[in-house]
């Protein structure tokens, strides 16, 4: 089992709402702008098309020309300005805003991980660990670190410690850039580096009081709606324990709905499940 040491990286990000915002600042004049997507505020000058905050100065016409990306997110330094966007191991990363000044979604080969039609992704994971009733002193197994929403959710709803795992490194490097996660440097919360598959192997018995299963698509990672690892899922939760199941709606489109296969195997490991097609998954409880 591979521990991460997750380690948030404090930067200035700058958006294109944000820099249109200063364009519309007279010259002289002063607003309020964020620099970490809405958890905070400062104050900003504009003066002869320079941006000033603080002792640093910035050239609008500039930023103007390189933000341009209307949901890309941008680190700002006397430097210059870089998308949080990058191509690693075949696929392309991007930390993409979905409205100003709200947490951001994670896009991979142009996928969002979070739902955005009409809900904000940090919303989307609340309610996921609302589903999986987790409540203070549980102990949560979060599969899907992802961003890490679920987990500091978590961590908000009382969670006395929270086991979360992510295989995909390139995932953590982005969440270790977004002020939005900076929470998994929590000591409550467990980062480990690895597939959920083998990774799970290695816990006890009933170790969780609750689960939060959170894959990737059907297709991408087939191996965690298995039957092998549903066993593993019910082995490792708890008697009375509850898990909430992300299952998206696969194979709807087409007129086949996947999620039936998903139910009958999860109640054949003995899960008692109940879909919720609210929430577009599936709320199993082991008694």
């Amino acid at each position: 089992m591979k521990k991460y040491e997750f380690r948030y990286r404090k930067y200035m990000l700058i958006t294109k709402y944000v820099i249109d915002e200063l364009l519309r600042v007279p010259s002289g004049g002063t607003t309020l702008i964020s620099l970490d997507l809405g958890r905070s505020f400062v104050k900003a000058r504009v003066a002869d098309g320079v941006l000033v905050i603080g002792n640093l100065r910035f050239g609008l016409d500039y930023l103007k020309e390189e933000v341009t990306d209307e949901t890309g997110i941008y680190v700002l330094s006397q430097e210059g300005v870089r998308k949080i966007a990058f191509y690693a191991d075949g696929k392309y990363y991007k930390l993409r805003l979905v409205k100003p000044y709200v947490a951001p979604t994670l896009e991979i080969n142009g996928i969002h991980m979070h739902r955005i039609k009409d809900i904000t992704p940090w919303e989307d994971a609340r309610l996921k660990v609302k589903a999986a009733k987790v409540k203070r002193g549980a102990k949560v197994l979060d599969i899907g670190t992802g961003l890490g929403y679920t987990a500091i959710n978590s961590l908000n709803y009382g969670a006395s410690k929270v086991v979360t795992i992510e295989v995909d490194p390139n995932v953590l490097k982005i969440a270790e850039l977004n002020p939005w996660s900076r929470e998994l440097e929590n000591s409550r919360v467990e980062v480990i580096l690895g597939d959920a598959y083998e990774v799970i192997k290695e816990f006890d018995d009933e170790e969780f009081d609750r689960i939060i299963h959170d894959p990737p698509r059907i297709h991408m990672a087939g191996h965690l709606y298995s039957l092998e690892f549903y066993k593993e899922l019910y082995r490792v939760l708890k008697k009375g324990g509850i898990m909430y199941h992300y299952t998206g709606a696969p194979g709807i489109v087409h007129g086949h709905d996947v999620t039936h296969g998903i139910i009958r195997r999860l109640s054949a490991v003995g899960f008692v499940t109940e879909k919720n097609e609210k929430l577009l998954g599936v709320i199993c409880r082991k008694y």
